[in-house]
């Protein structure tokens, strides 16, 4: 059940987005940001901890998504937008917070940052990764899965909602050591791109896609994701997967087309 309160709060702190119009649906109420036409409408299912949202908004909205506490009716890319625009007008601490989730945007500094990170050595993180040298999380089904079969479970899930089809090109920007495009190829038959900062994930993940005799499907390079789209290659594709650690979310838009320009 929804109070009073908490429908008012969330209008309240949602009205900091009002550059762009879209509704608002909690319960049977409805209410409309910003003037002109709603461009979507973000149906509310159940509470957003008003703490969550004061601390820290977006990533209290992004969860709220996961979980179907909320849901986007309509432009999902225009939501995005719109969230992801509005990191500055956060009311909490914002030079903290930008000290905090901003730190060294520049190409440079996130080389320093991503080399002094993954490149402490692959032997290093096969003593407690599994064989897949998955670094994220992983899915696990039941009670007695092993760290590979929910890697596993992770990656060909991520997978078959791509909806991937032979002749498709693949873009992941952070392949880490390139687990995820090596089973899209061996899979579905699909190229596959991948972009890391780390030499020590790029050799790893040279000699990997070797041994399964996929030189011709995957290819990883050592290149910051930004230089992608400048990078004069040209690609097709209908999928791509975000993994990227330090982009200001104000960029996501800018970022986020480019590479699109780029793999179509």
């Amino acid at each position: 059940m929804f109070s009073k309160l908490f429908d008012s709060f969330l209008v309240h702190y949602l009205e900091r987005f009002n550059d762009h119009c879209f509704s608002v649906k909690v319960g049977d109420n409805e209410y409309t940001i910003g003037e002109g036409t709603p461009e979507f409408t973000i149906r509310v299912n159940r509470d957003i901890p008003k703490k969550d949202l004061l601390v820290s908004g977006e990533p209290a909205l992004g969860e709220a998504y996961m979980r179907k506490d909320i849901e986007i009716e309509g432009d999902l890319f225009k939501a995005l937008c719109v969230v992801l625009g509005h990191v500055n007008k956060d009311s909490i601490n914002k030079k903290v917070l930008s000290s905090l989730f901003n730190v060294g945007l520049k190409k440079k500094d996130q080389k320093q940052q991503v080399s002094s990170h993954y490149d402490l050595g692959n032997d290093f993180y096969s003593l407690w990764l599994d064989k897949t040298m998955s670094y994220s999380c992983a899915y696990f089904k039941h009670e007695d899965d092993s760290l590979e079969d929910a890697q596993y479970q992770k990656v060909h899930h991520i997978l078959d909602k791509l909806y991937l089809k032979e002749g498709m090109t693949l873009l992941d920007i952070g392949c880490g050591w390139g687990f995820l495009l090596i089973e899209a190829a061996r899979k579905y038959g699909v190229k596959g791109y991948g972009c890391t900062l780390s030499e020590e994930q790029w050799k790893k993940g040279q000699e990997r896609i070797k041994e399964f005799g996929l030189k011709v499907k995957s290819k990883l390079e050592l290149i910051d994701y930004r230089d992608v789209a400048a990078s004069g290659r040209t690609s097709r594709s209908h999928r791509q997967r975000w993994y990227v650690g330090t982009c200001r979310s104000s960029q996501f838009p800018i970022v986020y087309g480019g590479c699109i320009h780029y793999v179509k």
